[in-house]
């Protein structure tokens, strides 16, 4: 982090705590984040505060991001969308896209949802066990959600084998147990051709995917057949990740290329420390 984006969240703690009535009822407030860190950026000692800190503070603290943020339509939004829009009308297995962490993912599907009926969004946990994640489909479709794990199997099929072209995104797929992962066996050989299926996950799930073929751990290979033995890497590249920053940047007021290359090469390929950035950078300006 370079020494204007610093400078930036330092404006925006300051007005913070400001707001916040004093440094000590901020620190309070922010987690993770001490009196005397808090002390320590206002008044310019900052060789002992690290980059995670700074990130941390400014992700937490008021004017970052909120009712403000512009939506803006990058390469990952772009191609979400696309690949929403396919495996809805064209439900035939299960799509899988990864990408890497940070990329604007949740974003997107939200969006995708907001904007075409029928289709369902579940972000999955480490804890979710297969009674979890049918509550939770079930929950997403307005339906009752009570009754055996085999009942609400039963029950959800039945919902949407009804339903005019359903989707269902699985979002963070690759932090389910085997046994809720391959559970889709099951879901996508009653639905197929009726109800479109969508992973979204890091490129973790390839790898796991794989070994568990390599390895013939149960369900593995029946799951990937199911995939289509195919991982739609939507990552940026170079060339579209600077396009996809100046796109955000644009989109939320700040069209000043120097401005939007030192967001480039501060961001580290995240579009969370992006919106940090944008956020604190507003901060300041208006602070002057």
């Amino acid at each position: 982090m370079i020494l204007q984006d610093k400078k930036n969240i330092q404006t925006q703690l300051k007005h913070y705590c400001e707001k916040t009535g004093s440094q000590n009822a901020a620190s309070k407030k922010l987690k993770g984040v001490s009196s005397a860190t808090i002390t320590q950026i206002l008044t310019g000692k900052w060789e002992n505060i690290s980059d995670d800190m700074w990130r941390n503070i400014a992700s937490q603290i008021e004017g970052n991001k909120g009712d403000n943020w512009k939506l803006a339509e990058t390469s990952v939004y772009n191609k979400i969308h696309s690949h929403f829009s396919d495996a809805k009308n064209n439900p035939q297995g299960i799509r899988a896209l990864i990408a890497n962490a940070s990329m604007g993912k949740s974003v997107a599907i939200k969006s995708f949802c907001n904007q075409h009926k029928k289709s369902y969004y579940i972000l999955c946990h480490k804890h979710l066990n297969i009674r979890g994640l049918l509550r939770e489909m079930l929950k997403q479709m307005g339906k009752d959600s009570s009754g055996t794990a085999g009942e609400m199997l039963d029950n959800l099929l039945s919902y949407l084998m009804r339903d005019e072209t359903p989707l269902f995104i699985i979002d963070e797929v690759d932090k389910l147990k085997d046994d809720v992962l391959t559970m889709f066996i099951d879901i996508e050989n009653k639905l197929h051709g009726k109800c479109g299926l969508a992973f979204l996950a890091t490129p973790y799930l390839k790898k796991r995917i794989e070994l568990g073929v390599a390895k013939n751990k149960c369900g593995f290979t029946e799951l990937f057949s199911r995939m289509r033995k195919i991982f739609w890497d939507i990552t940026p590249d170079k060339v579209e990740f600077r396009k996809d920053v100046a796109a955000i940047c644009n989109a939320n007021g700040i069209e000043d290329k120097d401005t939007i290359i030192r967001f480039i090469n501060s961001c580290e390929n995240d579009f969370r420390v992006l919106g940090d950035l944008v956020a604190a950078h507003h901060a300041s300006q208006a602070k002057q």
